[in-house]
C-alpha cells in the first residue's frame, strides 16, 4: 500500500504553473457555450459569462459523449467534485464537493431537493439517480445557503430535465456487456407552443461483483438491479402564463455485503429503495415582462428497507426501515426594470419527517433504535439583488433569514462579482456564508440530541477565466477556501452527537478546454485540495490531495463519435474498521482510462461501445470495498 504523503500546496502551486506554462488549462464551457442561461445558483437571469461563482455545466452532448448511465459516472469529471462509492453498482456513493462533507452538498433535480430527511446526515445516495430524462447537470461550488437554505452549506448539483423539441419524438435503446448487466432506456416526447411533454424510463440489471472486495477473499456477487421513470411537462395556455411539472419515481434493490474486508461477505443481505419526487410551478409576467410572480410545491418521498437474515456464514439478524418525507411551498416575485438591474423577494416553508425501525442482533445481543415520526419546520424569507454595467461588470448579492423549528434561525449572505478586463478575460470571486440544520436522527435518536446548533460554513474563491484563442482555447484559474464550524459528531465519552468539531479546506481548480479543429477537442482539468480537521489536526478522510482528468473527443466524419478519458487520483486516507482500535491507513492512487465510441448507421440508427476501466486497474476507493474492473458494453440506440 502506498505510504507516500500527497502533493504539498507549494507543489500544486507549481503544477498550475505548468498547465499556464504549457496551454492547458479550461474554462467553464467553450466560447460557443459561454452565453448558457444557468438557473442553479440565483433565481434571477444568468449566465456563464456574467455570473461570479464558481460554475461547471456537463451538457448533454457532453454526457452522450461518455455514455453515462447514471449522474455518480459523469460528475467524476468536474473540477473541484470527487465521488466515492462503497463496492460497485448501487453501493452508497459520497460526494466531496471541494473537501467538504457529503452532506453539506445539496442534491436537486429541476429544483426538487433529493436530500434524505431519514438518513444520519441528511444526504442523498446519488449512486441510483440515472439519466434517461436529463439535458444537463449544473454544479455550483461555495456556499449557497442564500439561495437553497439548509444543507447547500458546501454546494449545489442540479440536474437539470429535457425539454420536449416540435413535434412527436421517441427513442429506444438497449445495451449489454460485462458482468452480465442489461440496460434499456425509453425516451418519448411531443412539444408544441401550447404543450410539451418529456419522459424517459430506465431499467437496469448487473450481474456486478462482490461489493466487500474479492482481493480478500469475498467471492459472491452482489446483483443490482434499478428502474426508473421521469417526466417533465410543459403547459402554456396564455403568452404570459407557465405551468411546469417534474416527476420521478425509482425503485432499485442492491445486494450488499456486511463490510469491506476479509470476512464481509454475506449472501443474502439486501437494500430495496424507493424514491419519489415531484415539483409543480407557476409563472405569470406582467408589465411587459419586467414583474415575474410565481409559486412552487413539491414533495419528496424515500423508503428503504435494510435486510439481512441469518445464513450459512453468520447468525446475525437485520431488519430496519427508514422512511422520509419533505414538503416545500414558496413564492417569489421578480422584478426587472431595466436590462442592467434586477431584484427577487421569496418567502418558503419546508416541513420534513422522519420515521425509522432499526432491529439487530446476534453475537452481542439484541439492540432496537426507533424514530417515530419525528418532525420539524423551517420558514424562510430570502432576497436577491443583480446589478450590471456595460456588460462589464457583474454584481449579485443575496440575503437569506431561516427560522428553524428546533434549533432556531440563521441569516445567511452570498456577494458574487464578476468583471470583464478585457474582452478575453473575466475576474470572478464570491463569498458567502452557510448553514446545515440537525438531521431528525441526530436530534431524537437513541444518540441523537436536541440541544444540537447548526454547523455553519464560511467560503470564498476568486478565479479568472480567460480566451486565449476565441473558439479554440479557453482557460479557468479558481482558489477557494472553506471554513466549517459546529460540525457535530459522534463523541465516544457521552455516546451522545455534540457540535465538537471544525474544519478547513481550501485549494486549487484548474482547467482548459481546447477545440483544436472541428474535428478533435480536449479538456483537461486539475484540482488541489488541501483538507483539515482542526480538532484532530489530520486531513479529511477520503479526500485526495490531487485529481486530474484528460477527456479527448475525436469526431473524423459525421457519423463517428469516439472518446477516451483518463482519470488520476492520488492518495488518500480512510479507516480500516477490521482492527481494533480501528486504524487509519493510506490507499494508493489510481489512474483509469474509459473509452466510448458510436456510429450512425443512418440518421434513425446508432450502435455504440465502451469499455471502462480499459487496464483493468485494481484500486479502491474506500477501504475494503471492491471496484470494477476492465467492463465493456455495446447496444444500438433506435429513433422510432
Amino acid at each position: 500500500m502506498n505510504t507516500k504523503e500527497p502533493l504539498s500546496l507549494k507543489g500544486a502551486v507549481c503544477v498550475c504553473l505548468l498547465f499556464l506554462q504549457t496551454s492547458q488549462l479550461y474554462a467553464q464551457e467553450s466560447e460557443t457555450q459561454v452565453e448558457t442561461v444557468i438557473v442553479t445558483g440565483t433565481s434571477l437571469d444568468d449566465t456563464i459569462e456574467s455570473t461570479g461563482s464558481s460554475v461547471s455545466v456537463l451538457t448533454e452532448g457532453q454526457l452522450n459523449s461518455g455514455q453515462y448511465r447514471n449522474a455518480l459516472s459523469a460528475l467524476k469529471q468536474v473540477p473541484g467534485l470527487d465521488v466515492v462509492q462503497s463496492g460497485p453498482n448501487g453501493g452508497n456513493a459520497a460526494i466531496f464537493l471541494r473537501g467538504g462533507n457529503s452532506e453539506h452538498t445539496l442534491i436537486l433535480l429541476d429544483g426538487i431537493e433529493l436530500n434524505n430527511p431519514a438518513t444520519t446526515n441528511r444526504a442523498y445516495n446519488i449512486a441510483n439517480l440515472t439519466l434517461e430524462n436529463i439535458e444537463r447537470i449544473e454544479v455550483i461550488r461555495g456556499p449557497q445557503s442564500t439561495v437553497y437554505g439548509s444543507d447547500a452549506m458546501g454546494g449545489v448539483i442540479n440536474l437539470i430535465s429535457k425539454k420536449a423539441k416540435e413535434g412527436v419524438r421517441a427513442t429506444v435503446s438497449s445495451e449489454a456487456g460485462a458482468y452480465n448487466s442489461f440496460t434499456q432506456i425509453g425516451n418519448l416526447s411531443y412539444g408544441s407552443q401550447l404543450f410539451d411533454v418529456s419522459t424517459g424510463i430506465t431499467r437496469q440489471d448487473v450481474g456486478n461483483i462482490s461489493a466487500a472486495d474479492a482481493r480478500n477473499g469475498n467471492k459472491e456477487h452482489d446483483d443490482y438491479s434499478n428502474t426508473s421513470l421521469s417526466t417533465r411537462l410543459r403547459f402554456a395556455p396564455t403568452t404570459n402564463i407557465d405551468l411546469t411539472n417534474t416527476t420521478r419515481y425509482t425503485r432499485n434493490h442492491t445486494n450488499l455485503d456486511n463490510f469491506g474486508g476479509v470476512g464481509g461477505d454475506d449472501p443474502n443481505r439486501f437494500i430495496r429503495n424507493e424514491e419519489f419526487f415531484t415539483r409543480g410551478d407557476v409563472t405569470t409576467t406582467l408589465l411587459s415582462q419586467q414583474l415575474v410572480p410565481s409559486a412552487y410545491i413539491a414533495y419528496t418521498r424515500h423508503n428503504l428497507e435494510d435486510i439481512n437474515n441469518p445464513d450459512r456464514n453468520s447468525v446475525e439478524v437485520l431488519d430496519s426501515e427508514f422512511s422520509g418525507d419533505i414538503v416545500t411551498a414558496g413564492t417569489k416575485l421578480k422584478w426587472a426594470p431595466t436590462p442592467w438591474a434586477a431584484t427577487l423577494l421569496g418567502i418558503e416553508t419546508q416541513a420534513e419527517r422522519a420515521d425509522s425501525r432499526y432491529y439487530s442482533d446476534g453475537l452481542f445481543g439484541a439492540y432496537e433504535d426507533n424514530l417515530f415520526g419525528q418532525q420539524a419546520r423551517t420558514n424562510s424569507i430570502f432576497g436577491e439583488a443583480k446589478l450590471s454595467y456595460d456588460d462589464r461588470m457583474h454584481l449579485d448579492a443575496g440575503l437569506r433569514y431561516d427560522d428553524h423549528s428546533i434549533f432556531g434561525n440563521r441569516t445567511t449572505f452570498k456577494i458574487a462579482p464578476a468583471v470583464h478586463a478585457t474582452e478575453t478575460m473575466k475576474l470572478r470571486g464570491s463569498v458567502g456564508t452557510g448553514f446545515k440544520a440537525p438531521s431528525l436522527v441526530q436530534l431524537y435518536s437513541s444518540y441523537g440530541n436536541q440541544n444540537l446548533d447548526a454547523e455553519r460554513s464560511v467560503g470564498y474563491d476568486v478565479g479568472i477565466d480567460q480566451i486565449v484563442v476565441p473558439d479554440v482555447w479557453t482557460l479557468s484559474l479558481t482558489y477557494f477556501r472553506t471554513d466549517y464550524e459546529n460540525l457535530v459528531t459522534f463523541n465516544p465519552a457521552t455516546f451522545v452527537l455534540e457540535n465538537i468539531d471544525s474544519s478547513r479546506t481550501q485549494g486549487l481548480e484548474v482547467a482548459t478546454n481546447l477545440d483544436v479543429t472541428s474535428a478533435v477537442s480536449a479538456r483537461i482539468s486539475y484540482t488541489y485540495t488541501d483538507t483539515l480537521n482542526e480538532t484532530t489536526g489530520q486531513s479529511l478522510l477520503r479526500r485526495p490531495r490531487n485529481k486530474i482528468t484528460t477527456s479527448l473527443t475525436y469526431k473524423p466524419i459525421e457519423q463517428l463519435s469516439t472518446q477516451i478519458q483518463w482519470r488520476v487520483v492520488s492518495s488518500r486516507y480512510d479507516t480500516d474498521f477490521n482492527t481494533y482500535p480501528p486504524e487509519r491507513v493510506l490507499l494508493a492512487g489510481y489512474g483509469l482510462v474509459d473509452v466510448a465510441a458510436s456510429y450512425a448507421l443512418d440518421p434513425d440508427i446508432e450502435v455504440f461501445a465502451r469499455i471502462d476501466n480499459l487496464f483493468d486497474k485494481e484500486y479502491q476507493e474506500v477501504f475494503g470495498f471492491g471496484t470494477m474492473g476492465a467492463a465493456g458494453y455495446a447496444g444500438i440506440k433506435v429513433a422510432l
